[in-house]
């Protein structure tokens, strides 16, 4: 039996929906959410903070930091959006025997908040389990991971990307001086 839905019809493209207006808000979006995880994390969620966060800042000098978290994102964007997303909306679309918002949202919160921590399961297993922890969790990655998949879906893979990306441009530095 073949799909009724193809991939082309969920609305999900690579190249940016709007060209450089799409990239400019993926951009300023970026810097802006990873403002937001630096303020966060010193000012509100500290006592949550994973100590392999303070490791990372006290052993690798920013550019380090830099380019390991533009690799990460690169990474985690063909993984979790471009793959993951991508075939849990297609699977959600073809049970509704059609394409719908409500198919994409929730692929892009199940990527967020299921399929990302399962796959950085080291990483999670590794937190201390207490509330903050998990509403920090959810706060930063779990917010960020909506933002990318919405970047994704709204605007091209490539703007999620470039969000990804440019919100380490922001978080990495304001890090170091926070």
């Amino acid at each position: 039996m073949a799909a009724q839905v193809r991939l082309g019809d969920l609305g999900f493209q690579i190249l940016p929906r709007r060209g450089w207006r799409s990239l400019a808000l993926a951009l300023g979006l970026g810097l802006a959410f990873g403002a937001y995880m630096a303020l966060a994390d010193h000012f509100v969620l500290a006592s949550a903070v994973p100590a392999v966060q303070h490791i990372m800042l006290a052993q690798n000098s920013l550019g380090e930091r830099l380019l390991f978290f533009a690799r990460g994102a690169l990474l985690d964007e063909l993984e979790y959006r471009l793959i993951a997303l991508t075939a849990i909306a297609w699977g959600l679309a073809n049970a509704a025997k059609r394409p719908m918002p409500a198919a994409s949202w929730a692929a892009i919160v199940l990527t967020a908040l299921v399929v990302y921590p399962l796959g950085n399961w080291a990483y999670f297993s590794g937190l201390d389990p207490n509330a903050m922890t998990f509403l920090r969790e959810v706060a930063l990655h779990g917010g960020a991971g909506v933002l990318w998949g919405w970047l994704y879906w709204r605007h091209g893979w490539l703007s999620g990307l470039t969000g990804h990306v440019s919100a380490h441009l922001a978080l990495q530095p304001l890090l170091g001086v926070l």
